[in-house]
């Protein structure tokens, strides 16, 4: 994530690095932030589904991270992944099972999330009390394996609710847990409306911990416009992405239906593993994210996106030529 907005200058620069210093190199899938010593790649973007098909990874392979409500996944997938630089994140959701994560969880692994929705009834309804009596299991797991440990994900709750606001479970399971370890706060949000999202992400932020949001999507129901998925994607992923708390956030899902969130929240298209208008967008934006062509797979046709909040920042032609010269594309 950026801290400041880029100039025209810094893609001058970029623009030249590529083309001039190294225009022999040759790459396969996405280019790490390492390789390109730039800090803006979007290393957070990510995705809970249970990829059992490998082509809908394939198609999805610009995100960097992805879990599936469990310990492990599907060994393919989790090839695949290591193979292209996405992380999967194992998640322990309920209280069962604890005293065997080590034994099922990827040895790749590097983060650990806590329960899925634990004030929801119908999730893993759990009372902060209870989570805190389990997380000294959690640490020890994550203590052995060397994982970061992410909190339980409390969601805003409307029915069949342990609690009701997200805030006040952590509340009690903060007060119930002192002393223990929390890397990052895990949580969800649904709402259509980005400035919801951006109250809700300020209010996490009392917890003084990097933030993941691990499911947010619009609720746009059975029959609700394209048009107003892809404004929210757009608007969630500027203030997402420009705002140095939140570490990591994973769109729900690859695939939706049904009067709540409706199809048009997919990311893939309904029968095949293809990319919908809104999995490109989502794939596709915002930064330095440096994609292969189909045509080359030198640095010099390189292309991307120029920058985060299109609106703004200010081109003038020289800039925008110099962008283009080096396979750039505006967004």
């Amino acid at each position: 994530m950026l801290s400041t907005m880029p100039s025209a200058w810094s893609y001058f620069v970029v623009c030249h690095l590529l083309l001039f210093a190294t225009p022999e190199i040759s790459v396969s899938g996405h280019i790490s932030p390492e390789l390109v010593g730039l800090d803006a790649l979007p290393v957070g973007r990510g995705t809970g589904w249970d990829f059992q098909q490998l082509e809908d990874l394939q198609a999805l392979q610009s995100i960097r991270w992805w879990y599936d409500w469990g310990p492990s996944s599907n060994p393919s997938a989790l090839k695949f992944a290591s193979e292209h630089n996405i992380e999967f994140v194992p998640m322990q959701w309920g209280k069962w099972g604890i005293e065997n994560l080590t034994k099922v969880i990827d040895l790749q692994a590097k983060h650990l999330l806590g329960m899925n929705e634990p004030g929801h009834q119908q999730q893993s309804n759990l009372e902060p009390a209870e989570a805190a009596a389990l997380w000294p299991a959690m640490e020890q797991v994550a203590n052995k394996m060397g994982l970061r440990l992410g909190t339980p994900s409390p969601a805003p709750c409307g029915v069949q609710c342990v609690r009701s606001s997200p805030f006040q479970w952590f509340d009690e399971f903060f007060e119930a847990c002192k002393g223990c370890r929390f890397d990052f706060l895990a949580t969800h949000i649904y709402t259509c409306n980005a400035d919801a999202l951006k109250w809700y992400i300020n209010d996490c932020k009392k917890y003084k911990l990097p933030i993941w949001l691990t499911e947010f999507a619009c609720p746009n129901g059975d029959h609700g416009p394209t048009d107003r998925q892809q404004t929210f994607m757009s608007d969630a992923l500027k203030i997402l992405d420009m705002d140095e708390a939140v570490e990591r956030h994973a769109w729900f899902a690859p695939r939706t239906s049904g009067d709540w969130l409706g199809p048009s929240a997919s990311l893939l298209q309904a029968d095949k593993p293809k990319l919908t208008e809104l999995g490109k967008l989502y794939t596709q934006y915002p930064g330095m994210v440096l994609l292969q062509t189909e045509e080359t797979q030198s640095w010099t046709n390189m292309c991307s996106h120029c920058f985060l909040l299109s609106e703004s920042l200010t081109f003038n032609d020289t800039a925008k030529q110099l962008c283009s010269d080096c396979g750039f594309k505006l967004w």
